[in-house]
């Protein structure tokens, strides 16, 4: 209940909002403060919308009554997705290996697992087929639940199909990219951090459907990639899903008025998310629209 008391304050006061504010339409402001002084616990309902209102995934409260270091497990999860987008797998590695794990955390050590094949995999410390191998095992871990939690087995099964991806396997790849998306791409999610996952996947798909030169179902892709980033709010992949809907349209013999406007509106977005890499390359292999 400390636990719980205090990280709930604390994002409170992150937003900016008072104790009445918080309660407000929830509970009175007293039963916040006795939840912050951990004093009682929050019913589920009114943990669920306090969740809600501090724009944060009810799992996360839920797991600090199970966990009480769950706020060092936080630190040490953006650490290592930190060195995951720089690909510095040596150094997630290291990370793990030098931090004590509680045991009874089964997420936690299933979701480091997870990692440590991948960077093993990267780090061709591992085969393709070890490391596939090893991330089914985990998926198929007896409790369902632990690893849906965060939706860990979304993250697996791309990372399956990226290997497979990687590795020539492009219909076993198409399979799991689709399987993902057909079980959990229409449904309407309280946590907006699984369409990150979700339209990374639809990324995925795209540029290996541009690679099998199927042009128009990676347009198709591409058009609701852009769609979906645009709905929640999830910006970092509508530059590329604009280049490839340009490339597409330029196979597909597409106007040329739409074509230059495709490729003007992605480069506003790499502009504006500061992305120095997709700049240079829309710059250089696509000036010829941008005039």
């Amino acid at each position: 209940m400390k636990y719980l008391g205090l990280e709930i304050s604390k994002l409170r006061t992150e937003m900016g909002m008072s104790q009445k504010e918080l309660a407000n339409n929830i509970c009175t402001q007293s039963t916040i403060s006795r939840i912050e002084a951990g004093e009682v616990y929050p019913a589920i309902d009114t943990l669920l919308k306090i969740a809600l209102k501090l724009q944060v995934p009810v799992e996360y409260f839920i797991e600090m009554l199970f966990h009480k270091d769950v706020l060092e497990s936080e630190r040490l999860i953006k650490d290592i997705e930190f060195h995951l987008k720089e690909h510095n797998y040596k150094k997630i590695i290291s990370i793990i290996k030098h931090n004590k794990i509680d045991s009874e955390n089964i997420w936690l050590n299933l979701y480091l697992e997870y990692l440590l094949d991948i960077a093993h995999y990267y780090l061709k410390i591992i085969t393709p087929e070890e490391c596939i191998s090893s991330l089914k095992s985990i998926l198929d871990f007896s409790n369902q639940t632990t690893i849906q939690f965060r939706f860990l087995h979304i993250k697996i099964s791309n990372s399956i199909a990226n290997i497979y991806a990687e590795n020539g396997e492009i219909p076993k790849s198409l399979y799991y990219y689709n399987k993902i998306l057909k079980e959990h791409f229409h449904k309407n999610y309280s946590d907006h951090k699984i369409y990150e996952t979700l339209i990374t996947v639809l990324f995925n798909k795209c540029n290996i459907l541009y690679e099998l030169k199927d042009y128009e179902e990676a347009l198709e892709t591409a058009n609701l990639g852009i769609k979906k980033s645009k709905e929640t709010s999830f910006f970092f992949l509508v530059g590329q899903f604009l280049y490839y809907k340009g490339q597409c349209l330029e196979k597909m013999n597409g106007a040329i008025t739409e074509i230059k406007e495709v490729y003007k509106q992605a480069l506003f977005f790499f502009e504006f998310l500061e992305l120095p890499f997709y700049i240079s390359a829309i710059k250089q292999n696509k000036n010829k629209y941008l005039d």
